[in-house]
């Protein structure tokens, strides 16, 4: 689609056009003599073509039929007004005009395929160059993590020994456990890293994808409570089952759950929703997660599921790369939807299960 400053051009060179192909028609451009000629009046009827083809390309199917009517419509009355009475030549005029709808339908359609064909393509190309960089990072990632795990360990644990030594409210055992508390914060990251670099096998059962989230989002009430944020459930009855990893799964709401509070003010609010959808065609079960936060902007969402790509500032930028992947594994969509001020809201969609709810 063009851009705005194009498109009011577009617009402009249309009319003008379009104007001018119709004031040819009614031989306003061309002396008397020969303004209502057979010959100018066939080649008239070729020239109306080139702007309703125009519209077509550069605005779809609502281009082309918006101009082809406006044409029709202009050129209608002619045949009237020049008093043509012959049937024959009634038949050819008012079937040209009829070729105009069907050209800028016909023509539109087309285009509007090829954009289609075109977002599908620069997105598959997107979807490969972000593969590509996760094979990297998880090479660099797995290995990085492999490294610090077992030392880490070690460090934690003489933390924790080593605090137990000193006397409580004592300065030093303060120290040991801001480092068995950092330690601990750090193990986690490494155990993200190793998640998202070498991801274990999906273990598929029917499950019902509404009953996960409930149990996530109940594993986070306490974390909730504790700022005031009220943390809302509302699940369609009668939800179509789903295949899938309950763990692995049950892994992506609390990523979801844990962003949406991370975003979320004092005393805000997090709805957790499962309903039914569709996605191409088939049916889905889905559960969306909405925050009240102050949303991510336009510029950023592109780029929410890279990995460590984070908006937060104590954020790793792992959560939705390794929610993506895993929805991915499933053959689902996870979807961002979000604008400043706003808040975001984040909807997974699995197909259902055809072995339960039939083919």
């Amino acid at each position: 689609m063009p851009s705005p400053p194009s498109k009011r051009w577009q617009v402009i060179t249309l009319v003008v056009v379009g104007a001018a192909t119709v004031s040819f028609h009614y031989g306003f451009l061309l002396p008397r003599s020969v303004g209502h000629g057979s010959l100018v009046h066939v080649i008239h009827g070729r020239l109306c073509y080139v702007p309703i083809i125009l519209a077509a390309i550069w605005f779809g199917v609502r281009g082309g039929l918006a101009l082809s009517l406006s044409i029709t419509a202009l050129t209608l009355p002619y045949p009237r007004l020049r008093g043509i009475t012959d049937h024959h030549t009634l038949i050819g005029e008012y079937t040209e005009m009829v070729f105009y709808v069907a050209i800028g339908l016909m023509t539109g359609v087309l285009i509007e395929r090829q954009w289609r064909e075109r977002a599908r393509g620069e997105a598959l190309q997107r979807e490969l160059a972000r593969r590509e960089r996760l094979s990297s990072l998880g090479q660099m990632a797995a290995g990085l993590a492999h490294e610090i795990k077992n030392p880490l360990g070690s460090i934690q644990g003489a933390a924790e020994i080593l605090g137990d030594d000193e006397p409580a409210g004592s300065r030093r055992r303060e120290l040991f456990e801001i480092l068995r508390k950092e330690s601990k914060r750090l193990g986690t990251v490494v155990d993200d890293f190793l998640t998202f670099a070498r991801p274990r096998p999906l273990a598929l059962a029917p499950l019902d994808l509404g009953a996960v989230a409930e149990r996530a989002a109940a594993q986070m009430t306490i974390d909730a409570s504790a700022r005031r944020i009220t943390i809302e459930r509302h699940r369609e009855p009668d939800l179509p089952g789903v295949a899938g990893d309950a763990e692995r799964l049950h892994q992506v709401f609390l990523n979801l759950l844990l962003n949406a509070l991370a975003t979320s003010a004092d005393g805000g609010r997090v709805v957790v929703s499962s309903f039914r959808a569709e996605r191409g065609g088939a049916a889905c079960a889905a559960v969306s997660v909405r925050d009240s936060g102050a949303g991510i902007a336009p510029d950023a969402l592109p780029r929410v599921f890279d990995p460590f790509f984070t908006t937060r500032e104590n954020g790793v930028g792992l959560g939705l790369s390794i929610s993506h992947t895993i929805v991915q594994d499933h053959n689902g969509w996870i979807d961002v939807d979000s604008a400043p001020g706003e808040g975001t809201v984040v909807t997974v969609v699995l197909p259902i299960d055809r072995t339960r709810h039939g083919a």
